[in-house]
């Protein structure tokens, strides 16, 4: 594996650089025209559930003798939650039911948000079918939401939508959530609708690179945008790799969305997305596999120096791209909050951007 993780005794914040990175490819000629069609982002929604999981909510549930961890495993899950920086998680599941004990497995006992880890057969690990229960009864709950959200926040006429794009990576059932807004909204005139699923962190970047590609090809296009997650289904008592764990404690659940179109002076104008592909010892970094207790998540320690890597020789080239400016403080940043060490980041002094925790603190909690 390619030396990737912060120089051993060297202060907070200075990293080793992977190497074999590929990217940001671009063509200088291309980007000309390219920016000419970019769409405009005319609203952005969301929607949240009910519920939602603290600090507390997760000590009391790893650290109990719910799940079979050893006192050195609490311990850490115990600095974790509290040195986050994540005051509260959004959750579908109505986290009450760990202060309660399990309930004696009955199979004619329906299953849902209240119960889903009280219930189970194995005390406090569901089956995948039950977690995927409650993800098919979340998920496109929150989508068709997040819709009706943006479409308020746009103020414009839903029969003009042409597009839908939808993302998820946390759950899967067909037909997909690109049908569920298309009911739910009564939209009649789309000419194209499609699922971008699986592609994790980067999944609004891909769902937007898909729009992106709809109005450059159609001028008159109106997308329809949702990206959405139920992370709260999965957390597994088995999970004992720390990468594991971090993955159960930091993502949440909840849908976001955004209207795309050609827009006009003034109008909040996108820019060409780039990408940088990691070599391919860096694969497992970020993964999501299904198991028999659902889906396991799981984030590498060696995430956020690869993420450093990437990011340091081209983030002043984005900033002068993308917005035409040259200093970090002349913009206000949106940092994907995959965990504080992906965050510091941001801040860490080697990088350059001189980024304060203060700048980047909305990244800290939704």
């Amino acid at each position: 594996m390619l030396s990737s993780q912060k120089l051993a005794g060297q202060n907070e914040g200075i990293y080793k650089p992977i190497e074999g990175l590929q990217g940001p490819c671009k063509s200088e000629n291309h980007d000309l025209e390219h920016r000419k069609k970019m769409p405009c982002i005319q609203a952005i929604g969301q929607c949240y559930p009910d519920y939602q999981f603290t600090a507390e909510t997760f000590e009391k549930l790893y650290c109990s003798d719910k799940f079979p961890y050893d006192e050195k495993l609490k311990d850490w899950v115990r600095k974790l939650v509290h040195q986050s920086g994540i005051e509260t998680i959004p959750s579908s599941i109505n986290p009450a039911q760990f202060d309660e004990p399990a309930i004696p497995f009955d199979k004619d006992t329906p299953v849902d948000e209240h119960n889903l880890y009280r219930r189970a057969k194995d005390p406090w690990c569901p089956t995948t079918k039950e977690r995927s229960l409650i993800w098919e009864k979340f998920a496109p709950k929150l989508t068709i939401g997040a819709a009706k959200d943006v479409i308020r926040e746009w103020g414009g006429d839903p029969s003009t939508i042409t597009h839908v794009v939808t993302n998820t990576s946390s759950g899967t059932h067909m037909p997909g959530l690109d049908l569920a807004v298309v009911d739910a909204l009564g939209l009649r005139n789309i000419r194209q609708r499609i699922c971008v699923d699986n592609t994790g962190c980067y999944g609004s970047f891909s769902a937007l690179t898909v729009a992106q590609a709809f109005c450059a090809a159609e001028p008159d296009a109106v997308v329809l945008v949702t990206c959405t997650e139920v992370c709260s289904v999965h957390i597994n008592k088995y999970s004992t790799d720390r990468s594991e764990i971090l993955g159960n404690i930091i993502f949440g659940d909840g849908a976001t969305s955004a209207i795309l179109s050609s827009g006009q002076k003034g109008d909040w104008q996108m820019s060409p997305i780039r990408m940088v592909t990691a070599p391919p010892s860096t694969r497992d970094y970020v993964s999501v596999k299904l198991t028999d207790q659902g889906y396991l998540l799981y984030l590498s320690k060696y995430l956020a120096p690869c993420l450093h890597t990437a990011v340091k020789p081209m983030w002043r080239d984005m900033l002068k791209d993308s917005l035409g400016v040259k200093e970090s403080h002349d913009c206000d940043w949106a940092v994907h909050p995959g965990g504080k060490a992906v965050i510091n980041v941001f801040h860490s002094e080697d990088l350059g951007a001189n980024l304060t925790e203060d700048d980047l603190a909305p990244a800290g909690s939704p």
